[in-house]
C-alpha cells in the first residue's frame, strides 16, 4: 500500500520509517485527515480540555450533524429513515442501534429524574404508579401468605415466602423490578422484528431488515415516552394532562401505522391490521417478560 507524497515517482511507503506524520495507532504515515491504515483520525497524544471535550461530544452525540438529521427524517417522515437505511444510503445518518440506545438512554434519564407519579392502591393508600405497581400489604395478608407458604410443591412453597418476605418492602420491590425494565426492552426488540417478519413473510426479506425498522420505531416510541415525563415536570390541570397524553398515544399509532406502510409498500389497511397484529403479540410477550422480570427480582430479593 502506498500514499502519494514526496518520495520517488511521487509516492511514499505506507510505513515508511521516516514518516513525517505517523498515525499515533500503527505509525502508518498520515497524509489526510485519517489514517489509511486503521482508520484512526489523526489527533494530538496530548489533547487539551476544549479538544477533549469536543471528541466526546463527537463520539456522544454526534454533533457532527448527523443526530439532528436523524431525529428530524425520524419524526417528520415515518419509514423514511427505515427506508433510506435499507437503500444503502447509510453514512449520513446514525445507525439503528445507537439511535435506538441514544432515544432509550434519554428517556430512562429523564424518567429517573422526573418527579415520581402517585396514585392509590385498593384500599385507598398512596402507591408510586408506574408499570409494575405495587401497594401495601397488611399482616393480615402476609401472615396467610406464610401459612400457603407451608403447603403445596417445593417450588410454590420457596416462592411464596420470598413473596411474602418482599411484600414487607413493596416500594423497594417495585424499584428493584422497574430498574430491569431497560434491559427487558433491549431483549425484547429482536422478538417483535420476529413478530413483524411473521405478519410480513410474503414480503421474503431477510431478518436484519426487519430489525433495522423495529430499532426505528423502537427509537420513536422512546421520543414519545419522553413526551409524555413532560406532564410530570409540570402543573397543568388534570384534564389539560390526560388529553396531551391522549394526543401523544393516538399520534404514535398513527406514525407506527405510517411507518408500516412506507417501509413495507402495504395500504394503510393492511399496514393497520398487519403492524396490529404483530403489537398484540408483542404486549402479550411484554407482559410476560415483566412477570418473569418480577419472579426473578422476587427470587433474588
Amino acid at each position: 500500500m502506498a500514499l502519494r507524497g514526496p518520495g520517488a515517482g511521487g509516492f511514499t511507503p505506507a510505513h515508511s520509517v521516516a514518516a513525517s506524520n505517523p498515525c499515533l495507532n500503527c505509525g502508518t504515515n498520515i497524509q489526510l485527515a485519517y489514517c489509511p491504515e486503521c482508520g484512526q483520525p489523526e489527533l494530538d497524544s496530548d489533547p487539551s480540555l476544549r479538544e477533549f471535550l469536543h471528541e466526546l461530544a463527537e463520539e456522544l452525540l454526534h454533533w457532527d450533524g448527523k443526530l439532528a438529521r436523524t431525529l428530524r427524517l425520524l419524526i417528520v417522515r415515518p419509514g423514511a429513515l427505515t427506508r433510506e437505511y435499507l437503500a444503502g444510503r447509510r453514512v449520513r445518518y446514525i445507525s439503528p442501534l445507537r439511535l435506538y440506545l441514544a432515544c432509550s438512554v434519554l428517556f430512562f434519564s429523564l424518567e429517573a429524574l422526573a418527579p415520581r407519579a402517585m396514585g392509590v392502591d385498593r384500599r385507598g393508600q398512596p402507591v408510586e404508579r408506574g408499570v409494575v405497581q405495587i401497594g401495601q400489604s397488611t399482616e393480615a395478608e402476609l401472615a396467610v401468605m406464610r401459612a400457603n407458604a407451608q403447603h403445596g410443591n417445593p417450588v410454590r412453597r420457596y416462592f411464596l415466602s420470598h413473596l411474602a418476605s418482599a411484600l414487607r418492602t413493596p416500594a423497594a420491590l417495585q424499584h428493584a423490578t422497574t430498574a430491569s425494565l431497560p434491559r427487558s426492552m433491549f431483549v425484547l426488540v429482536p422478538v417483535f422484528a420476529a413478530l413483524v417478519a411473521l405478519v410480513y413473510r410474503d414480503r421474503r426479506r431477510r431478518y436484519p431488515q426487519h430489525l433495522a425498522f423495529v430499532l426505528h420505531v423502537h427509537a420513536a416510541l422512546f421520543l414519545a415516552l419522553t413526551l409524555l415525563l413532560a406532564t410530570r415536570f409540570t402543573t397543568l390541570p388534570t384534564p389539560l394532562a390526560l388529553a396531551m397524553d391522549f394526543v401523544i398515544v393516538v399520534a404514535l399509532g398513527t406514525y407506527l401505522v405510517r411507518a408500516t406502510q412506507v417501509v413495507y409498500e402495504s395500504s394503510a389497511r393492511q399496514a393497520f391490521i398487519r403492524i396490529a397484529m404483530a403489537s398484540a403479540l408483542y404486549f402479550a410477550a411484554f407482559v410476560a417478560v415483566v412477570a418473569m422480570v418480577f419472579a426473578l427480582t422476587v427470587l433474588l430479593y
